[in-house]
């Protein structure tokens, strides 16, 4: 039997840059489904093989493999398929978060079909880093606050995550405006988005 393609729209954009907000804002429409590949994580049992093989890496601070990434997102959306929670035949995904290296790319071509790309672009640095710190206060996670480790996350996701784009055809791409009201944002993202997105009824 050849593999199912899940018809995906990708969220991209630096870290705090509302792809969050926006994601979760979109999975209320009756066929969309937000996948954030960091609450995928945070939800494995850590006491299953695929959650130790996971934990093996995140408690040495280490990036988790392109080929186990791609191994938990697979295994998470197949699960919700079986829960009656996303079906392919009427649900187009929301990606966050995944993919985020060219490896993941490659990885990734078998299992998705990529609709649309939708880039939250934001120029002012600054105003990125205060966001992210007042995230982080909300939160509660003081580490997190700190502005050399917001800036090394920021410096990351130029040189690791930004080239992905390069992979994908430029008509699949959407930028975005994220530097203005949420309302705003959503607006934008919703025009990109109505053109590629099956209606429903």
């Amino acid at each position: 039997m050849s593999q199912m393609k899940y018809r995906s729209v990708l969220l991209f954009g630096y870290p705090g840059c509302g792809k969050g907000t926006q994601g979760g804002t979109l999975a209320g429409m009756p066929n969309l489904v937000h996948l954030a590949m960091g609450d995928i994580f945070r939800g494995l049992d850590k006491s299953c093989p695929i959650g130790e093989e996971f934990m093996s890496y995140a408690t040495r601070g280490q990036l988790v493999p392109d080929e186990l990434t791609v191994r938990v997102w697979r295994g998470h959306v197949e699960a919700q398929m079986s829960a009656g929670k996303i079906n392919p035949a009427y649900h187009v995904l929301i990606l966050d978060g995944i993919p985020r290296t060219t490896a993941q790319v490659e990885h990734l071509a078998p299992l998705i079909d990529v609709l649309k790309i939708v880039h939250l672009k934001m120029q002012n640095r600054d105003r990125l880093v205060q966001r992210l710190k007042g995230r982080a206060a909300k939160s509660n996670r003081p580490d997190d606050a700190k502005e050399e480790v917001i800036r090394k996350r920021i410096q990351v996701y130029e040189n690791e995550t930004l080239p992905v784009l390069a992979c994908y055809e430029k008509s699949l791409l959407a930028d975005i405006n994220a530097d203005q009201a949420p309302l705003a944002v959503l607006r934008d993202i919703c025009a990109a988005l109505i053109p590629v997105v099956p209606a429903t009824i």
